[in-house]
């Protein structure tokens, strides 16, 4: 399913996240798992048994295959609504994408050529979620190439975020240091990680340079 962005969802989601303060909601060691998993289609519950504690995320896989790749959230305590970015190595040929598995009010999914703007996943759920439990998001089919698919931080409002049932926001600023850990990427031959533990939250001194570059 290509949808594209939804320009009354882009003012929505703009609306909610233009007034918020970093490091303020109920999400601040929020991480996004990836995982992937040879196959033609994948239902939202094939991530299955991955929990990130017993059973970890697949991070490693091989060239030219079918494979499906998962976007979960972990370390989070409430989540209503979430945006990121994928960067795909050239090499892999997107096939679809599947993003309902919390039921949502819309999307705007990732898709060719990916990146911070065509890569952008942004979604509103029906129901905030609570039970703190590794949540499915929705998957991406490939057939694989070379390299990688990982996350970047997302060039619309706010950049990388999850928000919480107050709606208030956490952020992800995968520049600063050790925030990158806490985006999952998956690779054919090695370099994946699965960004299962939690990981500090970007410190508040940081958002008075965030505030700057958005006037």
């Amino acid at each position: 399913m290509n949808y594209r962005h939804t320009p009354a969802l882009v003012a929505s989601l703009a609306s909610l996240v233009g007034t918020m303060d970093a490091y303020a909601g109920a999400n601040p060691n929020f991480t996004l798992p990836l995982h992937a998993k040879a196959s033609q289609f994948e239902l939202c519950d094939g991530y299955l048994p991955v929990d990130c504690l017993g059973v970890r995320p697949t991070v490693q896989l091989e060239s030219g295959q079918p494979v499906a790749v998962f976007l979960l959230v972990a370390n989070y305590t409430q989540l209503a609504a979430l945006q990121t970015a994928f960067e795909v190595d050239p090499s892999w040929s997107y096939l679809f994408g599947l993003w309902f598995c919390p039921p949502t009010y819309g999307d705007f999914p990732p898709v060719p050529p990916f990146g911070p703007t065509a890569g952008n996943l942004s979604c509103r759920f029906f129901n905030c979620v609570t039970n703190g439990q590794l949540l499915p998001i929705g998957r991406m089919h490939f057939i694989s190439g070379t390299g990688c698919v990982g996350q970047i931080e997302s060039s619309f409002a706010m950049g990388t975020w999850a928000m919480d049932c107050q709606q208030e926001l956490d952020q992800i600023f995968p520049n600063e240091p050790g925030q990158a850990a806490r985006l999952g990427r998956v690779c054919v031959g090695p370099g994946g990680h699965d960004a299962c533990e939690a990981a500090t939250p970007v410190a508040p001194a940081t958002w008075g340079r965030i505030k700057a570059s958005y006037p």
